[in-house]
């Protein structure tokens, strides 16, 4: 764990490592064209310097078109509403941009927390939701519902063009108060399968308050980009 938090740089160094402007690499990871991660409760930058270095690799002059980032499955923790709510908004708050769009599922009571704090992030927040870029829902009453819909609603987003796509959902407060442990692993496995095939950034939030040790380990399994 140490020589890995040594090979992770903040957005300081990346750019004076990329000798590039700390602006553009906002923009390049907001794109996906430059791979992140984020840390602690201000979602700040890090950077893998393996990340880095195969980003300024020379790209062949013919061939074909690069591929679509495929997205990430990531899992936040939280301990308090609080915590829930900066989870939500950082991540949902990067993604705002035209041409993409973004999901939030949550109950109603958290839905409007996030929303309210949100809104202090981007004051334009009305009108993200008004043109269709931020999407509002709540979760289904089992997993198969859930998936059916999310499957729908990406296809649809896809094929409009909207790119890129994320989601932020409250599991713990959604499905989580319907299903077994074993049936929430399962739904998360099969929105995992959703998940590459639609090339969707996603944020799943579990409340550990309600948690075993053992639980939240098997949850962090289903989500790769945090146990890579």
């Amino acid at each position: 764990m140490d020589r890995r938090q040594d090979d992770l740089l903040d957005i300081k160094q990346a750019a004076q490592f990329l000798k590039v402007s700390e602006t553009s690499l906002r923009r390049w990871t907001n794109a996906g064209r430059l791979a992140c991660l984020r840390v602690g409760r201000k979602r700040e930058r890090r950077f893998r310097r393996t990340d880095l270095l195969a980003f300024v690799e020379p790209q062949p002059v013919a061939g074909p078109a690069p591929t679509r980032p495929t997205g990430s499955h990531m899992c936040g923790l939280y301990a308090s509403d609080l915590s829930r709510v900066d989870l939500a908004v950082g991540f949902l708050a990067d993604g705002l941009h035209p041409g993409s769009v973004s999901y939030l599922a949550a109950a109603p009571d958290a839905r409007d927390q996030i929303l309210a704090h949100l809104e202090r992030r981007r004051p334009s927040l009305d009108a993200a939701m008004d043109e269709g870029r931020l999407v509002l829902s709540e979760y289904a009453a089992s997993p198969r519902a859930q998936l059916d819909y999310w499957e729908t609603t990406l296809a649809a987003a896809t094929r409009a063009g909207a790119h890129p796509l994320r989601v932020v959902g409250d599991v713990s407060g959604g499905l989580g108060t319907r299903l077994a442990p074993h049936e929430l692993l399962e739904y998360e496995r099969g929105y995992d399968r959703l998940q590459q095939r639609f090339r969707v950034d996603t944020l799943c939030l579990y409340d550990v308050r309600h948690s075993s040790g053992l639980g939240v380990l098997e949850v962090l399994k289903c989500h790769e980009h945090v146990l890579r």
